[in-house]
């Protein structure tokens, strides 16, 4: 399960990962551009930073202002200079080095770099404070769990769950994982009493909550592929008929009460999901399982209404892709993604209902959450802040009346020219994302149109049988 890391972790200080009592007393000029970035001032802070930095003001403690200037480069949202900084951190040793190493570590493991992110975290050599040490072994577990290395990942994970560390969200993901690790080793029974425990929680704790929805859902398609129904039906039940799992659930246990040829039970949760949003491919389906079920039950007139209503609802929903072709060939979706995203941010599905919706959320999520398009999404970020200042610094330059007309033209040259690669940039960053995004619209008009025939050959089935049933009478 990999997590929403940038929604998760926040960096909070230059010593977040050390132990209190290591904590140096720091220069009056790293505490300062610490105090202006907690006021909201750090853009203007890390410049000053950088600047002492590099005029050999802070050399005496070069390894805590690189390592918050590396913290604060992440923060704008730039990864290569943030890594440089915090690699010479590292490198260099020293009670700031495994503070370093652990955002190195995050870094890879956001940009979807498995290998670097186990080699960063693998560097860290001392303690670290309670939290980001739960945050280490759980990432190192999950990137551990995805290259199949399960007993070293099932290590990290149970000193993560049977550590004396005060309960987290770290921990509650990390038993999630755990138990994803078990029952890849077979041992399933431990496996399921992780995900039992999990799947008990009645809280009002949003991470929680969704935990433990996702392990009743496991449970549920353990107890499915097992043959066990009645249990796979009462774990379905026990989930939320909203969350982030909530369309999963209805379709699986609509599934479950068919397999026993209930179909009228299972109508009752398909019908709930037949009426959502019809981007959602579950919806799609359930709009053909609510039909087919009635089928089953011999209401033939109530199978062809349902399939009547299906394919109005698939004519929309191709109208609607069309729609959003529109906005993504006019550039509407990268500019309201563009002023909806800062560059820390990671695009997950539960953030996606609060874009615009000239972002065309709905339909491209899955597209939005990779992590491809999210660096270039960042990257055009960055261009377009890059570019309004330029824009800024060419005004400036145009109304300093006290510059020589020689200066003035340099300076002007140099801002033309600085425009118009960062304008070739944005372009080309535009383009890819455009072409990602027809791509994946169109993947959904070739689903929809497969539904579409499905279900006008089952209309004609029906017609068909009707005709030879009752036709000569």
């Amino acid at each position: 399960m990999r997590l929403p890391v940038s929604g998760m972790v926040v960096l909070t200080g230059l010593l977040l990962a050390l132990p209190a009592t290591a904590a140096p007393l720091l220069d009056p000029q790293i505490r300062a551009a610490r105090f202006e970035a907690s006021l909201g001032e750090a853009p203007a802070a890390l410049v000053r930073l950088q600047a002492a930095r590099q005029q050999g003001f802070l050399d005496h403690q070069a390894h805590a202002a690189d390592l918050l200037l590396g913290e604060m480069l992440l923060q704008q949202g730039l990864d290569l200079p943030a890594q440089a900084a915090l690699q010479r951190v590292g490198e260099g040793g020293g009670t700031a080095a495994d503070a370093a190493w652990l955002q190195l570590g995050r870094l890879h493991y956001r940009r979807g770099e498995d290998a670097a992110a186990l080699a960063a975290f693998a560097r860290i050599r001392g303690p670290l404070a309670a939290d980001a040490q739960q945050e280490r072994l759980l990432l190192e577990g999950e990137l551990l769990l995805r290259v199949e290395r399960l007993s070293e990942a099932e290590r990290r994970l149970r000193l993560l769950v049977e550590g004396r560390g005060k309960r987290s969200d770290w921990v509650d993901y990390g038993r999630f994982n755990l138990a994803v690790v078990l029952f890849r080793q077979g041992r399933e029974d431990e496996a399921r009493e992780l995900l039992l425990s999990l799947s008990k929680h009645n809280t009002r704790d949003r991470t929680l909550r969704t935990l433990s929805d996702k392990a009743n859902l496991t449970l549920a398609y353990d107890r499915l592929e097992a043959g066990d129904i009645d249990a796979a039906t009462e774990f379905f039940k026990k989930g939320r008929l909203t969350g982030p799992v909530s369309n999963t659930a209805l379709m699986g246990l609509g599934r479950a009460w068919a397999a026993q040829e209930e179909y009228k039970k299972a109508l009752v949760p398909w019908l709930r999901l037949s009426e959502r949003d019809p981007a959602d491919p579950l919806v799609q389906d359930a709009l053909l399982a609510v039909p087919y079920g009635f089928g089953k039950l011999n209401a033939y007139k109530q199978a062809l209404q349902y399939y009547q209503q299906a394919l109005g609802v698939f004519k929309l929903e191709l109208e609607r892709i069309g729609k959003v072709e529109a906005q993504v060939d006019g550039g509407d979706m990268v500019r309201a993604l563009a002023t909806s995203f800062a560059s820390g941010d990671v695009l997950t599905r539960e953030a996606l209902p609060a874009l615009p919706k000239a972002a065309g959320a709905s339909h491209l999520w899955r597209l939005f959450s990779t992590h491809e398009f999210q660096e270039m999404l960042r990257n055009y970020v960055r261009v377009d802040r890059s570019l309004k200042k330029i824009a800024r610094w060419t005004s400036q330059i145009e109304a300093d009346d006290a510059l020589p007309a020689a200066r003035r033209e340099a300076l002007l040259a140099r801002a033309a020219a600085l425009e118009a690669r960062s304008n070739t940039l944005s372009g080309k960053l535009q383009a890819r994302m455009q072409s990602l995004a027809r791509q994946e619209l169109e993947q959904r008009r070739k689903r929809i149109q497969a539904y579409s025939d499905e279900t006008r050959f089952s209309i004609a089935q029906i017609y068909d049988y009707a005709a030879k049933r009752w036709g000569g009478k």
